[in-house]
């Protein structure tokens, strides 16, 4: 399955969010501290070569706001895996969607075990910025390919956490509503946790994209209520956090007027939240 039309490539997706943490990284390190970020980014520099992105697009739809959103992004998901290795610090990650993702050199305890999961294409790009080590792997398949199930080294005593960042909003509902069903069914125990825009925040996301003039990528699906939604999609699965993107790390009062305006917006509209599940025993 595609997630993008033949306009707007995937290596253009994977752009964004690792520009974002490498450059804000060197400005706010409090907020997160991706050292891998900045010096992939300062290698691929010293190359002469652009990251594997269109750069004018990136800053283009990329502002302090959505490079803060991402990051913010990014920190959220590392303090929920660290709770979670504290309990379970033999366990095994699966970072759904990774693109060039760092978030292993971030949380590493030197004992868990580390899937990246993404199209071939895109793992392709990662293998030659990121190399594999002994506890952290990819996977060059389809989320939907249901065969990487099979590929992940998992046992409940050991525990198993999943992430995805900025990706099941590009698909219908039906069908993460499938493949989250499918995925408790074969980790019981194991925890999930996303980001997801709210129906407003999908009306305005898909209106920038217009503005800017990309072509071949919306967002499709959006979640107002996760806990009565994802009810819905199975009793089983248990809502065991909820949160506007912005509400848990401190505001910088040196970010752009708009740029605080928009995350008070976003706080008080529950614009973007980020979402924990619990799959059932």
């Amino acid at each position: 399955m595609r997630i993008m039309s033949p306009e707007y490539s995937l290596e253009q997706t994977m752009g964004g969010p690792f520009w974002a943490r490498a450059t804000l990284s060197q400005k706010y390190p409090e907020l997160l501290n991706d050292t891998e970020a900045i010096r992939i980014y300062n290698i691929l520099e010293e190359r002469h070569r652009a990251p594997p992105e269109d750069l004018a697009l990136t800053k283009k739809l990329v502002d302090e706001f959505i490079g803060l959103l991402l990051v913010f992004r990014a920190r959220s998901f590392d303090d929920a895996i660290r709770k979670y290795i504290e309990v379970h610090p033999r366990t095994t990650i699966v970072n759904i969607g990774c693109g060039l993702d760092t978030t292993f050199s971030r949380v590493d305890n030197g004992q868990i075990l580390w899937y990246d999961l993404d199209l071939p294409d895109a793992i392709a790009i990662r293998k030659e910025n990121i190399p594999e080590t002994s506890r952290s792997k990819v996977i060059p398949k389809s989320v939907f390919d249901q065969t990487w199930f099979e590929l992940v080294d998992f046992s409940k005593e050991r525990g198993i956490f999943f992430l995805i960042g900025g990706l099941l909003n590009y698909f219908k509902e039906e069908e993460v509503v499938t493949l989250v069903r499918k995925m408790a069914s074969r980790f019981p125990s194991g925890e999930l946790i996303f980001d997801m825009p709210s129906s407003l925040g999908t009306r305005i996301w898909n209106r920038r994209l217009r503005k800017t003039g990309t072509k071949g990528v919306t967002f499709s699906f959006s979640l107002d209520n996760a806990a009565e939604q994802i009810a819905r999609w199975d009793p089983t699965l248990q809502v065991i956090d909820e949160f506007p993107i912005f509400s848990r790390l401190p505001h910088n009062p040196k970010w752009k007027r708009k740029t605080r305006l928009l995350m008070r917006l976003n706080h008080r509209l529950r614009i973007i939240k980020i979402i924990q599940v619990k799959f059932p025993d």
